[in-house]
């Protein structure tokens, strides 16, 4: 018979440590600077929207810790970018790369 994860205590230290490394760190701070800065706003009422954005914006996080890895910079600065991602927003940041893409097509 199969133990509940709970129960174990070697879950709860993978647990520990998977949320020790800096990629997860910055998803989880982008989730909840977003998540703060959408409830400091006070604009959005939608609680779907609300969680969305913050997912969204952990995503995103994920995604620039790979790009940071691929520069070869400290993986620290996934934290840095995580906030920075979180207090823009999903918008702020569709603009930025979509303006970013749109450039460089131009330039070809």
């Amino acid at each position: 018979m199969n133990s509940m994860p709970e129960k174990n205590p070697d879950f709860w230290a993978q647990v520990w440590l998977a949320l020790s490394n800096p990629l997860w760190q910055g998803a989880i701070m982008a989730a909840v600077v977003s998540l703060l800065r959408v409830l400091y706003d006070a604009k959005e009422t939608s609680k779907r929207r609300v969680l969305f954005e913050s997912l969204i914006c952990g995503a995103l996080s994920l995604v620039a810790s790979s790009i940071i890895e691929w520069m070869a910079w400290p993986s620290s600065l996934s934290v840095a970018a995580g906030g920075t991602i979180g207090f823009l927003g999903v918008a702020a940041i569709r603009e930025l790369v979509t303006r970013f893409l749109g450039r460089k097509v131009d330039s070809i």
